[in-house]
């Protein structure tokens, strides 16, 4: 049964370039012209990996005994779920061409097993060994892809903390932080950490935070936002409040928070020129 499987695996991998454009034609055949003709460096590069991974399919079958066929696919996996997640391709589109690998290899080991005159046992097993690598590619690619998407998203996550929170000193002992957008916990906590870092390194002692261009401020974020305030007081630095609008006056309001005990400055340009006399 071993010696079968094995015809099995060498007749794939020598067609591995016909089955490619087969599943080439298939996968792409509701494309338009126009994004084939834009896609298409990217296709031949596609093509070349479709023949690849058939190619190791049919060398995973002829040395489906040993682990290290099982180890190969793994390592096919990774780097090909990275690299069409750089080029763009979904997860989704990828998984739906699975099918279109089975219908296609498995005719092929269909009809090299007819034309051997192989037993049905051996047919099946021949099916069986093909199927389980292709799973296991399938499980492979998808874990690379997914744990790339997700590294990806806690890059430009970092990195979008990383810019909503700019110190911008006006001299040596007053600095701004305006706020812009949706202001979640996550966001304000990265937010007290920042802040403390700025106000320690430029040493001011002075910082207004203009909460203008805040969109929403819930009782758990506006207690994000006195947490900074009362924090900085600790530090030895003043906290301006500025752009305080009705709403958000309001949310404070209702946690208990007195307003009078809150530095507030008006508008940041108020605050500014107000800071700018009396230094």
């Amino acid at each position: 049964m071993e010696r079968e499987v094995v015809l099995l695996g060498e007749r794939v991998a020598q067609d591995k370039y016909l089955l490619a454009e087969l599943i080439h034609e298939e996968a792409v055949k509701d494309l338009g012209t126009a994004e084939l003709k834009n896609n298409e460096q990217l296709m031949e590069v596609v093509i070349k990996t479709r023949a690849g991974f058939i190619e190791l399919l049919g060398k995973s079958m002829q040395n489906y005994l040993k682990q290290e066929a099982f180890d190969q696919i793994s390592q096919w996996g990774e780097a090909t779920g990275k690299y069409f997640l750089e080029q763009g391709m979904s997860l989704e589109s990828a998984l739906a061409e699975t099918s279109v690998y089975r219908k296609h290899i498995g005719k092929v080991i269909k009809t090299e097993a007819l034309h051997r005159k192989m037993s049905v046992e051996n047919i099946f097993e021949g099916m069986e060994v093909f199927h389980s690598f292709l799973d296991h590619a399938v499980s492979s690619y998808s874990t690379a892809y997914i744990k790339a998407y997700q590294e990806n998203l806690a890059a430009a996550r970092k990195e979008f903390l990383e810019l909503s929170a700019p110190v911008v000193p006006l001299n040596d002992s007053i600095a701004v932080l305006p706020i812009i957008g949706e202001l979640d916990t996550d966001r304000a906590s990265y937010m007290l950490e920042k802040t403390l870092m700025a106000a320690s390194q430029l040493r001011i002692t002075t910082l207004i935070i203009d909460l203008s261009g805040v969109v929403k401020v819930d009782s758990i974020v506006a207690q994000q936002i006195i947490q900074i305030v009362q924090s900085l007081k600790l530090v030895g630095v003043r906290a301006i409040l500025t752009g305080i609008r009705p709403e958000i006056a309001l949310t404070l309001t209702q946690l208990g928070v007195d307003i009078n005990s809150l530095d507030i400055g008006g508008s940041l340009k108020q605050a500014v020129q107000k800071l700018n006399v009396s230094h």
